[in-house]
């Protein structure tokens, strides 16, 4: 058995993205997006945690879900990890999650961006030897919240 300790939250600046009401609507009517996993540090593939493997454990784990996902669309849900660690002790790990979308400035029409309309994160303090497995559990809590965020705003 082994001890984790995670919390559970959403971005506490009061412009970003969250899992609120009004987050939650920007996911109405999405068809399909994709997967995108930011750059990790090299040391976090050293010690098991791969780009690859995220991309395929969120990918299964929506489509198990029956969440339409869309490689090709220009939608998609990003996953950012940061980590500290002093010499060698454990890892502290940022895990974000969120949903980028195109948009279009009213005041501009031709200035077209993509922004974050949907975000949820976690914080892990996880040793080394069980960061692979630690960060699994923690995205996979991450991706059942968007489940569930996409299920309110597309039920079926």
């Amino acid at each position: 058995m082994f001890l984790v300790a995670v919390l559970l939250g959403v971005s506490g600046a009061a412009d970003a993205a969250g899992d609120g009401p009004l987050d939650r609507a920007t996911l109405r009517g999405l068809k399909g997006f994709s997967v995108v996993i930011d750059q990790l540090d090299p040391q976090l593939a050293r010690d098991g945690l791969t780009r690859e493997g995220l991309q395929r454990q969120i990918e299964a784990r929506l489509q198990s879900a029956g969440v339409p996902v869309n490689k090709d669309a220009v939608e998609f849900l990003g996953l950012r990890i940061l980590a500290v660690r002093d010499r060698k002790g454990p890892y502290s790990v940022s895990l974000a999650m969120g949903l980028y979308q195109p948009v279009i400035l009213t005041r501009d029409r031709n200035i077209k961006t993509a922004t974050e309309t949907w975000a949820v994160e976690t914080v892990i303090a996880v040793q080394p030897r069980l960061l692979s497995r630690a960060s699994a559990g923690a995205v996979e809590q991450l991706a059942d919240r968007f489940v569930a965020a996409f299920r309110s705003a597309n039920p079926q």
